[in-house]
């Protein structure tokens, strides 16, 4: 997009995802709202308006997490976008301050879950009749190595990183390493997909502070810049669908590389939409990372680890920091911004320029939305 003003993230926030079950929302998402106002060095009367995103919180969410923190009038806008809505909630803050519309705004993220499977209030015909998340992962899978010749151990080598990668990081929920049989023999859920393989609900909040490019001028050390941000959905089958292959993360990220002008082979490190460990393999695939079909050969390689070319979910991911949907994309936020400024103790990924956050959301086997957004590191 062409004659937008430049908008950087200021401030980061999160409150690590658990269970949190004796706990409101609003007061799972106070602190991280308080925390990445601290880290931005701003105050409540600095910000202009705030996008809130979640799926299950009622009505006027962002109102009344606010409202609690003494917040004066500002433009509160909720949004629901299943689990592509905390990067959903993001990418219009960034279109607000880029088109002159406000200076400074705050993100929310918050989701309080409960057990068991994700609950869609109008699931489309084919989870009706029993296809679940983990049953459409499974079929993807099953696909990918039909064609691919892709192991079953390939799926599971990424829930041993993920692991290892959470144990580095004080904000993930779950932190004990995985051997790869342990993952390969926990309980099955849908073949090939195992326990270990699946991410948890879970509840918790994370918020930013996004402001002109005057604003982050004010602000002490590495700037952090949004360059670009795409949002696709799949409306319909119009052709028969490839199992192996998202399509909306496809698209979304040859135009967020496209307005950014760069390409996959730029991107230093990714946070990505890592439901199941199959889920992460294609999006490998999808975002560029590696040529369709070459999944297996980047995890078996090392790649996407830390120290690797292009390591993926260096957080943990979903797979160890739990799912909170609303919540979900903008916690990938706060670790990008992290690991640009250099401050990702213990995880840091060497001389991290550019970064990209990935996520995904809805029912069926293609997702309803997915939002691919490029940050890059300023001086």
């Amino acid at each position: 997009m062409h004659g937008l003003r430049r908008v950087g993230i200021l401030g980061v926030g999160i409150v690590p995802f658990d269970k949190y079950e004796d706990v409101l929302v609003e007061d799972i998402a106070r602190p991280a709202v308080i925390a990445a106002m601290k880290d931005a060095g701003v105050g409540r009367t600095d910000i202009d308006a705030s996008f809130v995103s979640h799926l299950y919180q009622g009505e006027v969410l962002g109102q009344r997490i606010l409202k609690g923190l003494r917040f004066p009038e500002i433009t509160i806008t909720n949004i629901e976008n299943a689990c592509a809505g905390g990067s959903s909630a993001v990418r219009e803050a960034w279109l607000s301050i880029a088109t002159g519309e406000h200076d400074m705004v705050l993100v929310i993220g918050a989701e309080k879950m409960g057990r068991g499977l994700i609950n869609f209030v109008s699931p489309d015909v084919e989870l009706t009749l029993g296809n679940t998340a983990p049953a459409q992962y499974a079929l993807a899978a099953r696909r990918h190595m039909h064609e691919f010749g892709t192991s079953p151990e390939a799926f599971a080598k990424i829930g041993v990183k993920s692991r290892h990668h959470a144990s580095l990081n004080p904000n993930a929920r779950f932190r004990d390493a995985l051997t790869l049989d342990e993952v390969m023999t926990s309980r099955p859920i849908a073949d090939p997909i195992t326990l270990y393989q699946c991410c948890r609900n879970g509840s918790g909040a994370a918020a930013l502070v996004l402001g002109t490019e005057e604003k982050c001028a004010a602000r002490p050390g590495p700037s952090v810049w949004i360059e670009s941000s795409a949002l696709a959905s799949v409306m319909a089958d119009k052709e028969q669908r490839d199992l192996t292959s998202f399509g909306a993360t496809r698209t979304a990220a040859t135009q967020a590389y496209e307005e950014a002008g760069i390409g996959a082979e730029d991107i230093d490190i990714v946070e990505l939409h890592d439901a199941f460990t199959t889920g992460e393999l294609l999006h490998y695939e999808g975002l560029g990372l590696c040529a369709k079909g070459g999944g297996e050969q980047l995890v078996s390689d090392g790649d996407t680890s830390l120290g690797g070319r292009v390591p993926v979910n260096v957080s943990g991911g979903l797979l160890s920091k739990s799912h909170p949907l609303g919540a979900t994309g903008v916690a990938q936020f706060c670790e990008l911004v992290w690991q640009l400024r250099g401050d990702a103790e213990g995880r840091q990924v060497e001389d991290a320029r550019t970064a990209l956050a990935h996520s995904q959301g809805g029912t069926g086997l293609e997702a309803g939305a997915t939002c691919v957004t490029v940050l890059t590191r300023g001086t």
